[in-house]
């Protein structure tokens, strides 16, 4: 497994915030499929105002708990 360390410091492609741990301790994926870096602000905004898709691979976002 991989240290937060080592997670941490991915950045968001949307808006250049780095994206972030979740509660679980794992990093936030927006995107299952292509794991495309999209912080979780982005992703909801994307959800509720945008086209509801990865900008990456398209694939429609699922919600995420």
């Amino acid at each position: 497994t991989k240290s937060v360390q080592e997670l941490s410091g991915q950045i968001c492609q949307i808006c250049g915030d780095e994206v972030e741990i979740t509660v679980d301790g794992e990093l936030f994926v927006a995107c299952s499929e292509c794991a495309f870096p999209v912080c979780r602000p982005c992703y909801e905004y994307e959800r509720r105002e945008g086209n509801q898709a990865c900008p990456q691979c398209k694939t429609r976002y699922k919600r995420l708990k």
